[in-house]
């Protein structure tokens, strides 16, 4: 039996260039997996990559804005009314930011852009979602991270210092909830990744959207049910 058979799992992110990778592991694995796109042809186009694993019964596409509270509580609904239950939420959200200026030159407007995108859309997931998987046996949530959390960049303020909230979010909600039953992790990507978007320049040494896919895909697994409360990162492969 594939190792999350029957599990309900939501992905926020999930259209995105690493998100594909997770759902596409998370479909292999068995699990039933929902997605939400503020754009309906994100989704279609999602579908047709990931080919034949994407069955009506399996792949999900809900269009919502997920840093919307409303359209974020519609999707919560959603599912459950659909499903009746909720196993796990992986989220993927955020990008990147090529303004490549230092923080004094932000624009307002990028920053509040940025926040939103980058952090607030984490609190609105967890603010929605959490309090269902509280009482789930077996369930989890895993919030997917970048390096610029943890390491100064200089003129990529509008990632780092998002991340940095991001990463303290994920302490604060392992704080809050270590005696419940869902288990709450941070994986922290210290690579650049290839995606299908950047398969012409990647390198060996990248971690794969695949790699991180499949990674989160046993961490929502009861193979992983000893992993609670983690912050953890994967770093480049060793090209020797």
């Amino acid at each position: 039996m594939s190792k999350l058979a029957g599990k309900v799992v939501f992905i926020p992110g999930g259209a995105g260039n690493v998100g594909e990778g997770i759902v596409r592991a998370f479909l292999k694995a068995g699990a039933i997996v929902a997605v939400p796109s503020r754009k309906a042809e994100k989704l279609e186009e999602l579908r047709s990559y990931l080919g034949d694993i994407a069955t009506t019964e399996r792949f999900i596409p809900i269009v919502g804005e997920i840093s919307r509270v409303d359209d974020a509580e519609r999707i919560r609904d959603q599912i459950l009314q659909q499903f009746g239950k909720l196993d796990a939420v992986i989220a993927s959200l955020g990008g990147w930011w090529f303004g490549n200026k230092s923080i004094t030159e932000v624009s307002i407007t990028e920053w509040q852009q940025y926040l939103d995108s980058n952090l607030t859309s984490h609190f609105i997931t967890a603010r929605t979602f959490l309090p269902i998987l509280r009482e789930q046996k077996g369930a989890s949530y895993t919030l997917i991270g970048g390096a610029a959390a943890e390491v100064p960049i200089p003129n990529v303020s509008l990632v780092s210092i998002p991340a940095a909230g991001q990463l303290m979010l994920a302490q604060v909600l392992i704080a809050e909830n270590k005696n419940s039953a869902v288990r709450i992790n941070e994986v922290i990507i210290h690579s650049w990744v290839a995606t299908r978007a950047s398969q012409e320049h990647s390198q060996p040494s990248w971690i794969t959207s695949d790699d991180i896919g499949e990674f989160t895909a046993w961490l929502a697994s009861d193979a992983a049910s000893m992993v609670n409360g983690s912050v953890l990162r994967l770093y480049e492969k060793p090209t020797m």
